[in-house]
């Protein structure tokens, strides 16, 4: 028992002595640890070229503290403190001279530690701060501007837009008054051409005087409609604008078209017919065309007589009336004027017929006396004088107004036709609308499809322009191949364009398209097409990616569609379904 008493004893010195060792050899080995981590990161500064980047090891580690739940070292070491200070062997403690040895220099190194607390987004290892750094330098910050008086602006840009108005108002107005000065010249020069025909030997009775009557008739009628214009312009301003803009803005802005008037025949009673065939001398009628819409789009035909125009029982009219960039309630009117020549017997002829009586008279005595006085003196053909302003000797013979519900017809009926007149009533006329489309589009849709009696559906780069769909394969191809396929809308019979039934299809965000068109031959029933009597019946089912992609689909398609239907009714197949 002594024994094992004494071999305890002796091993218990040997670890205390150990111990010691350790204890004394702590300082110097933090030190070296210290020294080792700061030529260690000098050197991976140098490595990377770092110019600027003094920071110290203990601040490195700091957030790595925190991470771990270390927030202060008085924390750590507090409870070996108390615990020293609570027993009276404190200093004799080795644990807890050592950890005052370990930490407090780790304290001091940091420079402060509970400036952690302040720099909460300090980071955690060297390649974290570099990236940080780059992103700052290759990506400049950017100002947020946040406008915070938006009525203010927008009342401003309302004031801008009422001057820019008025102004826009005042120049039309200056335009209306130069060209009412400029028709006022016209009237007055023809004026003065007339008021010089007199007799026959001075143009009376020819056609150049039908055709000065012609160009003061269309410079009056031209007068006339600018100052009704420029009237309404000075009275209501800029309302009327605004109520157009706000009776238009309900709906979606149809696009504009082109109208034109061509190949008009105007027909002629058989018995005035024969009548003139008969005595082609007796008389020479005139017919001119005026053709308005609005006051500054006025044209008016030449001259057509019954004398050189006539073919067969009409007289025919080769001028073509075109209107650009109008809108689906326009109005034209057409007015029918005339005029009637009729040759007098001159006072030669009279002198004749009074000679053959050679009884002479005081009554004939008196008219021959009165015929030469008449043959000396030329007569006056303005009663105001010869600089007078005269007005046109063309009677209005016939009226009518065409709008967008005209088209299709070739036959209309004249409005305020006299009597007594030549005219049969109605004239013939060829009327063309043709539609500006502006609208289009573009992207990907998934067509469903017939491949041997099995339905597919095919992932197709579609393009709508004008009234027709065309797709491929790739983008790429639209300018390369030709399309695929074509749908054209104006064979189509929706009513209107929607999406399609869930219970056929049950693919999302799909649309349908019914279109017709003449049977064919080679045309057998399948998925997507049906014979019924002589059409042919396909339902096309289009797929977008999303539900806003469809839903613009279907907007667009339903503006070319209705416009189609407005603009050319004759192209265009009735839809078929319920209203």
């Amino acid at each position: 028992m002594s024994v094992d008493g004494d071999d305890v004893m002796n091993s218990s010195k040997v670890i205390n002595e150990i111990f010691d060792e350790i204890l004394q050899e702590d300082g110097p080995d933090i030190e070296k640890l210290k020294k080792e981590m700061s030529m260690n990161l000098e050197a991976e500064s140098d490595e990377e070229q770092e110019e600027s980047l003094n920071i110290s090891s203990m601040s490195l580690l700091t957030p790595l503290a925190e991470s771990v739940g270390v927030v202060s070292p008085e924390g750590f070491v507090s409870p070996s403190r108390s615990a020293g200070e609570g027993s009276s062997t404190s200093n004799g403690s080795p644990m807890s001279g050592k950890y005052q040895r370990t930490q407090v220099p780790r304290a001091e190194s940091g420079d402060s530690i509970g400036s952690v607390s302040e720099d909460r987004h300090l980071l955690y290892s060297i390649d974290a701060y570099r990236s940080q750094r780059f992103k700052e330098t290759d990506r400049p910050s950017i100002k947020q501007v946040i406008v915070r008086k938006e009525d203010v602006t927008s009342k401003l840009e309302k004031k801008n837009g009422t001057s820019d108005q008025v102004n826009n108002i005042k120049q039309k107005m200056q335009e209306l008054n130069n060209e009412i000065n400029l028709q006022q010249t016209v009237i007055y020069q023809a004026s003065q051409a007339l008021n010089c025909c007199f007799d026959e030997e001075h143009g009376k009775g020819s056609q150049e005087e039908a055709e000065a009557e012609r160009l003061l008739l269309l410079a009056t009628e031209k007068r006339t409609a600018l100052l009704e214009e420029l009237n309404k312009l000075k009275t209501e301003g800029p309302q009327s604008k605004k109520n157009k803009a706000a009776s238009t803005s309900l709906v979606f802005a149809p696009s504009k078209g082109t109208v034109t008037i061509s190949e008009m025949r105007l027909p002629l009673k058989a018995d005035f017919v024969c009548s003139t065939m008969q005595k082609p001398d007796a008389a020479n009628y005139y017919y001119v065309i005026l053709l308005r819409s609005g006051a500054e789009n006025m044209v008016a035909t030449p001259l057509a007589s019954t004398a050189s125009s006539l073919n067969g029982d009409a007289l025919i009219f080769t001028t073509t009336f075109t209107l650009q960039d109008v809108s689906s309630d326009f109005e034209i009117n057409i007015e029918v004027y005339s005029l009637v020549q009729r040759k007098e017997s001159t006072g030669i002829e009279k002198r004749k017929k009074t000679n053959k009586s050679k009884v002479i008279t005081p009554k004939r005595l008196l008219t021959s006396i009165t015929s030469k006085s008449t043959l000396l003196t030329p007569a006056m053909a303005s009663p105001g004088g010869p600089h007078a302003v005269r007005t046109s000797n063309f009677v209005l013979a016939g009226s009518l107004k065409l709008s967008l519900a005209s088209m299709g017809n070739t036959r209309f009926v004249l409005d305020k036709v006299p009597f007594l007149s030549p005219l049969e009533g109605h004239i013939y006329l060829k009327l063309n609308c043709k539609l500006d489309s502006s609208v289009e589009e573009k992207g990907f849709l998934t067509m469903f499809e017939d491949v041997s009696g099995f339905g597919a559906w095919h992932r197709r780069w579609c393009v709508l322009s004008g009234n027709c769909i065309s797709y491929w394969t790739y983008p790429d191809d639209e300018k390369r191949k030709h399309p695929l396929g074509r749908i054209n809308l104006a064979n189509c019979t929706n009513r209107q364009i929607e999406p399609a039934n869930r219970e056929f299809c049950a693919r999302p965000n799909t649309f349908e398209l019914i279109t017709v068109r003449p049977q064919r031959e080679d045309d057998r029933e399948t998925l997507v097409s049906q014979c019924r009597d002589t059409l042919c019946v396909t339902k096309n089912w289009l797929s977008a990616d999303t539900k806003d992609e469809r839903n613009l689909w279907m907007q667009k398609l339903n503006q070319v569609v209705v416009e189609l239907r407005m603009w050319q009714p004759d192209a265009c197949y009735k839809p078929i379904g319920k209203p």
